[in-house]
């Protein structure tokens, strides 16, 4: 069997199609004073062209070895390069979140997402967690990040993306989301959703009542209830 490369390892597949990236940065609709947050500088080739509409571009880059091929491949007196995960990190000053992510991402960027404060955010992932993030509750594929996404955001799904527009191809198709902020809550709030959705299929008035909440959800399991309710028991874990 072949060897994995690094960048496979990773779970990066860079962007190809110039035609596809005109697509991601129009639906930007970068303003000439707003500040972009990148994650995955990947080869550069969304970097370069984020760079040509705003005023300032922040991307960062985990590979140690694509940090350094792009920062010598880029110039721009707008861009600033960080090596490291920015999902670790609390970065806050940013208006637009752009990103064609590696796919095993996609869950973190809403996360960390969701704990910040920005106007919007374009996100390419895979077209099977997309169908997540809108998931209704009692949907089969209603997770803990559909209710996190649909609380935070107004999300609205653009367009597909083919595997032919990659190098190298994935195995999976692809879907561009835009995500405007509504609500922001703390990351605390994130990781009580994802323990209440560990017990999705049970009630949640009985759930809460084993937390020490009294709330009364009649007969609906957890993974029946609205994001609202959701957000509410998870920050009643808080207090």
């Amino acid at each position: 069997m072949p060897r994995r490369t690094k960048t496979q390892a990773l779970g990066q597949h860079f962007l190809a199609d110039r035609r596809v990236l005109a697509r991601i940065v129009d639906a930007s609709a970068i303003g000439k004073g707003e500040t972009v947050c990148e994650a995955g500088t990947g080869s550069g080739i969304l970097t370069e062209e984020l760079c040509r509409h705003a005023k300032k571009v922040v991307s960062y880059e985990v590979d140690r070895e694509l940090y350094i091929h792009a920062k010598a491949k880029l110039a721009s007196s707008n861009l600033e390069f960080v090596n490291a995960d920015l999902f670790k990190r609390d970065e806050q000053l940013f208006d637009v979140f752009v990103s064609n992510l590696p796919y095993s991402k996609s869950r973190d960027a809403f996360e960390w997402l969701a704990a910040r404060k920005f106007d919007r955010a374009i996100v390419m992932v895979q077209k099977e967690f997309a169908e997540k993030l809108l998931a209704k509750p009692g949907d089969s594929n209603y997770r803990a990040i559909s209710a996190i996404a649909s609380y935070c955001f107004h999300l609205e799904k653009l367009f597909d993306v083919g595997k032919e527009c990659f190098n190298p191809p994935p195995l999976v198709e692809s879907t561009v989301i835009r995500a405007t902020l509504k609500h922001s809550i703390t990351r605390e709030t994130v990781k009580n959703i994802n323990r209440l959705f560990s017990q999705r299929n049970k009630r949640a008035s009985t759930v809460a009542a084993k937390l020490g909440i009294q709330m009364d959800f009649g007969d609906r399991r957890v993974d029946q209830l609205v994001p609202a309710q959701i957000i509410a028991l998870a920050s009643g874990m808080i207090a």
